[in-house]
């Protein structure tokens, strides 16, 4: 079973090839960017009003709200929320927390946002379990913003081709 290809190849290799490719890449990386920084802006807008994407967080225990003398969730000291961040590597994005990122007393961020996202059930050494329901605060953002995201690269793609 063969590959049939139609339409003017020879045209299309003309159109991807040198500048033009250059351009090409250029708009992609500019659409990744603004995906990215958009992703970022949503996310740290959702844990502030304390429902990302539309979908509200599981309140907080009344143990947890009288330990943290506050009752929103992701904010305490603020080191999560300020750690949200893209990268750009290669032709792809990340978006979220990067490994290396800590709070005041050395605790990875990226695992205390893993907790957050999906939830963990704890066995405390003194035989109380602790259960942290899912607070997502990714997976909604990029739910809801997916078609946004979309949107970007059919611009990008819809402006270098009108101006071949």
């Amino acid at each position: 079973m063969g590959v049939k290809r139609t339409g003017d190849w020879k045209k299309a290799k003309r159109m991807l090839s040198g500048e033009r490719f250059r351009r090409l890449s250029q708009a992609l990386e500019q659409a990744t960017h603004k995906a990215a920084l958009l992703l970022v802006r949503e996310i740290v807008k959702g844990i502030h009003a304390q429902a990302p994407g539309g979908k509200a967080f599981v309140p907080n225990a009344e143990s947890t709200i009288r330990k943290k003398k506050s009752s929103k969730a992701l904010i305490d000291d603020k080191y999560l929320v300020n750690s949200i961040t893209h990268k750009i590597i290669g032709d792809k994005a990340f978006v979220g927390l990067l490994r290396g990122a800590e709070n005041k007393a050395k605790e990875d961020l990226v695992n205390i946002g893993a907790i957050m996202e999906y939830g963990a059930t704890i066995q405390h050494p003194n035989g109380a379990t602790i259960i942290i329901p899912p607070r997502p605060f990714l997976h909604p953002v990029m739910v809801k913003h997916q078609d946004d995201v979309i949107a970007f690269y059919r611009d990008a793609l819809g402006s270098f081709f009108d101006s071949v």
